[in-house]
């Protein structure tokens, strides 16, 4: 063999080793959040009627506040939400306030309340908005950038209305 085609050969073989490495790296690092969202989204199907599931969020707000959140179709093919709480050690809590599961319209959608943002909000920019829970209640959690500064809002999943005050970032 030529010396320039071993070099090719090593090469070639060198970096498909360092994309496996990497490959191998990410898997092991995502392995504890893919567990987390395959039993959230299990919990959703036996406790939160979902036969099957769309979209899921992990939505964490202080203590005690560690929440997956599915979305999917429930056996009428109505679209549903399905918050599902976990513990700090990242298991579904058990018992009866462990999993809520609501018709999504009897809430407001993601894209009614980036519409509804949008309105109230004309210049910001929707960084993230996820669904979540704020003190107590089913939420839209707003992460947006507006005139330089950065926040936080929160809004009733029920209704789209505000809770509370904006929480403003700090400038960097």
């Amino acid at each position: 063999m030529k010396k320039k085609t071993k070099w090719i050969l090593l090469s070639v073989s060198g970096v498909l080793l360092l994309l496996l490495g990497l490959q191998l790296y990410y898997s092991y690092v995502m392995k504890d959040t893919w567990n987390e969202e395959r039993m959230a989204i299990l919990a959703a199907k036996q406790y939160g009627q979902l036969v099957s599931s769309d979209k899921t969020y992990k939505s964490v707000w202080g203590e005690d506040n560690n929440y997956w959140v599915v979305s999917g179709k429930d056996k009428d093919n109505q679209d549903r939400m399905v918050w599902v709480k976990f513990t700090d050690d990242n298991v579904p809590v058990e018992g009866a306030d462990a999993v809520q599961s609501v018709l999504l319209n009897t809430g407001m959608s993601e894209a009614v309340m980036r519409d509804q943002i949008r309105n109230e909000m004309p210049g910001a920019v929707i960084k993230r908005l996820l669904p979540g829970m704020y003190e107590g209640e089913y939420a839209w959690q707003l992460q947006y950038e507006n005139n330089g500064q950065r926040g936080y809002r929160f809004y009733r999943f029920q209704d789209g209305n505000a809770i509370g005050n904006d929480i403003i970032l700090p400038n960097q």
